[in-house]
Parts: C-alpha cells; sequence; structure tokens
C-alpha cells in the first residue's frame, strides 16, 4: 500500500487546487467585509479600574490620604457593589464594582445608542 502524497496530488491536480484557493479567496473576503462593526458591545462590563500614584508616599499615606478617601466617594455612587483595592507604597489601584441590576446607561453616562 502506497502513501498518500498531498504535494504530488496538487501537482496533478492544479486547476483545482487553484479553483479551491479563488473560491477561499473570494469568501474570505465576502466574509471580512461582512463582519459586525460595532463600536461599543451589547453587554456592559460593570467593574471600573481606579488607579493614582504619589511618588515617595508611603504606604499608609497611600491608604489613608488616597485610597480611603476614593473609596468613601466611590460608595456615594447608587449603582455601587463592592470595591477591592490593592496599595502599594506611592500608587494603589481600586477596582469598584456596580450592582448586577445596574442599567448600561448608568454606567456609560450617555444614552445608548440604536
Amino acid at each position: 500500500m502506497t502513501d498518500f502524497n498531498l504535494s504530488d496530488w496538487a501537482l496533478k491536480h492544479r486547476s483545482l487546487v487553484w479553483y479551491f484557493m479563488l473560491v477561499s479567496s473570494v469568501m474570505g473576503a465576502f466574509s471580512y467585509f461582512n463582519l459586525g462593526r460595532e463600536e461599543d458591545p451589547d453587554f456592559t462590563i460593570k467593574t471600573m479600574i481606579i488607579q493614582a500614584s504619589w511618588p515617595g508616599a508611603t504606604l499608609e499615606d497611600m491608604v489613608s490620604q488616597v485610597t480611603d478617601r476614593i473609596e468613601k466617594k466611590v460608595e456615594e455612587i447608587p449603582q455601587f457593589d463592592y470595591a477591592k483595592s490593592l496599595t502599594r507604597p506611592g500608587e494603589t489601584t481600586i477596582f469598584v464594582n456596580l450592582k448586577e441590576n445596574t442599567k448600561p446607561v448608568h454606567v456609560r453616562g450617555r444614552p445608548p445608542r440604536h
């Protein structure tokens, strides 16, 4: 039994190979130009990331004067659910999560486009 040699078969059936290449290229171009192009997705991510830096500040300074103040201000948002913060000397990162039932218009700050 002989093994199938794809290269040999392709050389013997050049016109069929060219046909498949042409059809694949046309189908690819057609698919590319018919892709959806929405600027904003249909779903809303309800997590915000707030980052602040204060070069040279100690960990205690960052927590008391930056992280705590930002978290207290963010807690005033009606849709606020919870926040997680990562604070290091000189920088802080706060992940603010909104309630699941928050409408997209409250996240974006503007009415959705139709």
